[in-house]
């Protein structure tokens, strides 16, 4: 599998010369550059920074080049009627979604790694500075970046029917991996090596959660049955979002039934605690940073010095603004954005008790905090379970029903959780 499509890849001569222009044009010209720059008078850390930049910016451009080669990989197949005749080759499911990885990886990493060579065989020798460590880092990043991107590009192709299709859903991935490049970059400017090893650390767990939710999800039934329902896209959308809502349990059952992830988003405000005592009395995030936090966080509550209601009013949007917020990322941060939720305030709690002390810290959460945790735990752990939904993929479909039916808990859960937030804003203003 992974022969033919590479076979196909290299068969055509517009690829092959974009090929060639990635690996070596663009690390050529980068390269001279920056000699250029350090023999006219450049300074040595500004062509030191701009070194590493330009090792990015030839990793990053052919990396970007898979996610072209990706999303074409099965409905490419489709639109040229071929994809019946793999399908009906002995290869299993897997051996099949395999090579196609296998197949784009190769060709993308063969780039991005012979761009990096040609790049660091024209830039460095004679400059004195090589950053070992960081190259590194960046070549194992590019592997998960690349790993990550192939991946949810390939499940896009699975599930879309044309190739615009396919490239119109491309932008769920173009838009968080822009941020992830960005993020990368800034982490290469500040010249930190274990910032980067942590950095390619994330992108593989993001790189393993996309391949299994890709292999669980293959299945030769479903790929031939894209066709079918074509008809009254609208209708079956209502449909589909009015029996999520049908029968789904009460509030104090679905707590129950949801008491795995809820006890996993209720860890999260004792361990940010303890990571903001440990940050803020070991001076790891220096006070001057998190101190604009506290001071801004305070004025929000404070309503800009107006009256109490609202001062209420003020606390009572900003915290349903964030519960809300919580939810809408929930699939794009896998979950992440639950356990936020209630670590991020305890975070800040252990820090100001670093600062201050515990008695004080707390004081700033009683009594409004016995109403406001619970309906953040509460919140955190359905979109926690949102999360889960949403990279949990399986070969027999159903995935839109059961994200719309996490969700569709979810908002039935607002019904009780916005009173508790009402009343812990009133309790906050008027007996804080």
């Amino acid at each position: 599998m992974a022969r033919r499509d590479l076979r196909d890849a290299v068969s055509e001569l517009r690829l092959i010369a974009a090929m060639v222009a990635l690996t070596l044009a663009i690390p050529l010209a980068s390269g001279s550059g920056i000699r250029a720059l350090a023999a006219f008078g450049g300074g040595t850390a500004v062509v030191n920074r701009l070194s590493l930049v330009g090792a990015f910016f030839v990793v990053f451009i052919p990396a970007s080049f898979s996610l072209v080669l990706a999303l074409e990989s099965f409905v490419g197949e489709r639109e040229r009627t071929t994809l019946e005749v793999l399908l009906s080759t002995p290869l299993r499911e897997a051996e099949i979604y395999a090579g196609k990885v296998a197949a784009v990886l190769g060709v993308s990493l063969t780039l991005c790694y012979g761009g990096l060579i040609v790049y660091c065989l024209v830039t460095f020798p004679g400059l004195g500075y090589f950053p070992v460590a960081i190259l590194l880092a960046l070549a194992l990043s590019t592997i998960c970046q690349v790993a990550a991107m192939v991946a949810g590009a390939v499940i896009i192709s699975l599930n879309a029917r044309t190739m615009r299709a396919a490239n119109v859903m491309a932008s769920f991935i173009i838009l968080p991996m822009s941020v992830v490049l960005q993020v990368e970059a800034a982490l290469i400017l500040v010249g930190r090596a274990e910032f980067l090893w942590g950095f390619a650390l994330l992108m593989a767990v993001m790189a393993v959660v996309f391949l299994r939710m890709g292999f669980n999800g293959f299945s030769r039934e479903a790929l031939l049955a894209r066709d079918v329902g074509l008809r009254h896209p609208m209708r079956r959308a209502v449909a589909a979002l009015r029996a999520s809502f049908a029968h789904r349990p009460a509030f104090l059952r679905l707590v129950w039934m949801r008491r795995m992830p809820i006890t996993i988003a209720a860890a999260g405000f004792p361990v940010g605690a303890l990571a903001g005592y440990l940050a803020g009395s070991s001076s790891a995030i220096p006070a001057n940073v998190v101190k604009p936090v506290l001071t801004s966080l305070v004025r929000s509550a404070g309503g800009g010095g107006g009256g109490a209601i609202e001062e209420a009013l003020a606390i009572f949007s900003h915290n349903v603004l964030a519960f809300i917020l919580v939810a809408a990322l929930a699939i794009l941060t896998a979950g992440l954005s639950g356990f936020l939720l209630t670590f991020a305030p305890g975070f800040i709690l252990g820090f100001a008790a670093a600062l201050t002390s515990w008695t004080f810290a707390l004081s700033g959460i009683v009594p409004n905090g016995f109403v406001e945790i619970p309906a953040a735990i509460v919140a955190g752990g359905l979109a926690i379970q949102i999360g889960a939904t949403a990279i949990h993929m399986d070969a027999r479909g159903g995935w839109s029903a059961r994200v719309l039916a996490a969700f569709a808990d979810y908002v039935r859960a607002l019904r009780w959780l916005v009173p508790a937030l009402a009343a812990a804003s009133v309790l906050e203003v008027f007996l804080g």
